[in-house]
């Protein structure tokens, strides 16, 4: 039996509420590509980590999407 990878990063779109990180894009303007590091199945830049307009929801194009992250369970 195959064990579901619980994801560590939670996105929250203001108009569809909790969306799956298959449905987010994140956005970079200032930052090179060889600063995207891979975190959790998705590239970004540590400086891009910060709240901002970073990530576009897919399904209603809002740039408003916010990341958290999970609390890793001990």
């Amino acid at each position: 039996m195959e064990e579901k990878k619980e994801e560590s990063i939670l996105f929250k779109c203001p108009s569809c509420g909790d969306v799956h990180r298959d449905d987010v894009l994140f956005l970079c303007n200032k930052c090179d590509q060889v600063e995207l590091v891979l975190k959790d199945g998705i590239y970004m830049c540590p400086s891009c980590l910060q709240p901002g307009e970073n990530f576009e929801c897919l399904v209603c194009e809002s740039k408003e999407v916010t990341m958290k992250m999970k609390p890793e369970k001990k």
